[in-house]
């Protein structure tokens, strides 16, 4: 079973996303029968899940299929993202304590998208806290989201991230088809609606990462993305208002402190759902034809060096 939409959502699912009620049982059966040919594709994926899927992909049945399939293997070809995934390890609880991704509570408009605000900054040490376990708990926190809030999966997610204060040693952890991966995971695989992202107060060294990031997004997402040198401005006000922040901004959007606090509990209550979810991707081994590698998927391994910074 699934979710039923508020009156809102449900115009939405409708005019932008072409949702009709009526199909959605035949489309599963669809998927479903097809994924039943699928060998490397031996497990069951959810209702909910599934809507989330056709919603993403506009109910367009081979695109749904592409996505799932895109999907499930990068979870495969991505272990050090999508494999101990246990909320109480050690070293995602120092992630989680940092507040590093939260969902704010009021969403952009009622039929806008949720706001999700990444609290780049002082408190992440890459000492001990790697580039990959600060991904890996973003994506556990997305995968929530995806479950969960139907917001995000039809109305979309605009993204803020504060930058200020981060410790400039994370930039020589990245190369760019480590950055490429990750971008990929994003537009191509997670049933999200990327609506907008922004970044505030930048030093210049995390200024080229971005740009670097957006040579590898489509030109549609790219054209998305905005970096501003503050936070307190009219013009990234018009992107998202003020009021619309957090508390510790000058908003009334929840308080920084108590969505930490609140996201945390959230993640550790979805401990068992995560650690089982591991078993959700792609045999390679039984797939029909080639089994897809890394180079396949994400592209450029072994082609660029580490980003070199001035």
């Amino acid at each position: 079973m699934y979710r039923q939409l508020n009156k809102v959502l449900q115009k939405v699912a409708e005019i932008e996303l072409n949702e009709t009620s009526s199909r959605i049982a035949s489309d599963f059966d669809h998927i479903r029968q097809w994924m039943e040919k699928q060998p490397h594709l031996n497990f069951e994926i959810e209702d909910q899940m599934l809507l989330s899927f056709l919603r993403c992909s506009k109910f367009s049945l081979e695109r749904t299929k592409e996505r799932i399939d895109c999907y499930y293997t990068m979870r495969t070809l991505s272990p050090e993202i999508y494999t101990n995934r246990d909320p109480l390890l050690p070293e995602i609880q120092l992630i989680l304590d940092t507040g590093v991704l939260l969902p704010l509570p009021k969403p952009l408009s009622d039929d806008g998208p949720r706001l999700l605000l990444f609290t780049y900054g002082s408190k992440l040490n890459p000492e001990t806290m790697t580039v990959s376990n600060v991904i890996k708990t973003m994506y556990m926190i997305v995968d929530i989201l995806v479950k969960e809030d139907d917001r995000c999966v039809i109305g979309g997610i605009n993204t803020w991230s504060t930058v200020k204060n981060l410790p400039a040693k994370y930039v020589f952890h990245l190369t760019a088809p480590l950055i490429k991966k990750y971008i990929t995971i994003a537009q191509n695989g997670t049933p999200i609606r990327l609506k907008g992202m922004y970044a505030t107060e930048c030093p210049p060294i995390f200024q080229y990462v971005y740009e670097v990031c957006k040579l590898f997004f489509t030109k549609k997402l790219s054209d998305r993305m905005s970096i501003y040198a503050q936070t307190d401005c009219k013009e990234f006000y018009e992107k998202i208002p003020k009021h619309l922040m957090p508390e510790e901004y000058g908003g009334s959007n929840g308080s920084v402190k108590q969505l930490t606090v609140e996201w945390k509990r959230k993640v550790e209550s979805y401990r068992d759902w995560l650690m089982k979810d591991e078993e959700r991707k792609s045999n390679e081994d039984l797939r029909l034809g080639s089994p897809r590698t890394s180079s396949d998927v994400f592209g450029m391994e072994g082609s660029f060096r580490k980003l070199d910074i001035d």
